[in-house]
């Protein structure tokens, strides 16, 4: 029974091997988005454990320290480690998704940019006079005619503008939210449950 939870404990360390090799710790830019696969795994090191700690209780009942269970205590401990360390990254607001952090700076410098441009009464009335050449006003619209439809424009297209930044925001709030509760909170919980499992062991 105990080579079963040694078994899955060694399955364990080889899958987050895997996880933190695969990561480009020199890449600069936003910190890895590690507390999900580690968070992931960490249940899979915590039953190893459990189990080598049941077997242990039950082959010798009567010897309170054995190799084993000082194994487990270490073995528990190193991970109540990893989940504390594993914390900050999830706080981290730039450890999401690159592309939609992007993709929302790109949107608030467009809306800044389009604001500026309904601002510049120079720039709409150029802008009216190439809607006129281009046939999307009537041939005897006036100087007035040119500069309303130029704001219009502008107008609808900062209010799509807006309409696709509020979208962008709120997944981006419903995904720190997810990170929170799946990630943070988790790898909290799971680091109690470490070190409660290591006491356990040795005591």
């Amino acid at each position: 029974m105990r080579w079963l939870g040694l078994t899955i404990v060694l399955v364990l360390v080889l899958q987050m091997a895997a996880v933190l090799v695969g990561i480009d710790w020199s890449a600069e830019g936003p910190r890895p988005q590690i507390t999900g696969p580690l968070v992931a795994l960490a249940p899979l090191g915590f039953v190893g454990l459990l189990i080598c700690l049941l077997a242990s209780r039950l082959e010798v009942p009567e010897q309170r320290l054995t190799p084993l269970r000082i194994l487990i205590c270490a073995l528990s401990g190193l991970l109540a480690l990893g989940m504390v360390i594993a914390v900050p990254y999830s706080l981290d607001s730039g450890s999401g998704d690159t592309a939609k952090t992007q993709n929302l700076d790109q949107g608030r410098q467009a809306l800044k940019e389009a604001r500026a441009f309904r601002d510049d009464s120079e720039q709409l009335k150029a802008f009216g006079e190439q809607l006129a050449q281009a046939g999307r006003l009537a041939a005897d619209a006036t100087d007035q005619d040119k500069l309303r439809a130029a704001e219009t424009m502008i107008d609808e297209q900062i209010s799509q503008i807006e309409t696709q930044l509020k979208l962008v925001e709120s997944q981006q709030k419903r995904d720190t939210r997810q990170r929170i509760i799946g990630g943070t909170t988790t790898a909290v919980v799971l680091a109690i449950a470490f070190v409660l499992l290591g006491l356990t062991a040795v005591l």
